[in-house]
């Protein structure tokens, strides 16, 4: 059989160890720092994981485009010509 090579494997099992220790940090830091009961921040908390996620994904995205417009304004500067597409 011809088997491809991998050379990471995915480790699923580490994946949930990471989600479960973030969910735990957001649900003490909810209970501390925002001062809920521990049920309410127990519900509160996937909400606050989609939104650091969504944060990550937006503040990705605004650096990806001051990268773009840095290299146009190099570009159109004359510095150097731009690797990007």
């Amino acid at each position: 059989m011809n088997q491809p090579k991998i050379f990471s494997e995915s480790n699923w099992k580490q994946s949930w160890v990471e989600l479960a220790m973030l969910y735990s940090l957001l649900m003490v830091a909810a209970t501390v720092v925002l001062e809920m009961h521990w049920l309410v921040a127990m519900s509160v908390t996937p909400v606050l994981m989609l939104g650091l996620l969504l944060a990550v994904i937006i503040m990705v995205q605004i650096l990806w485009m001051v990268v773009v417009g840095l290299e146009k304004l190099g570009e159109a500067a004359g510095l150097r010509k731009s690797p990007l597409p």
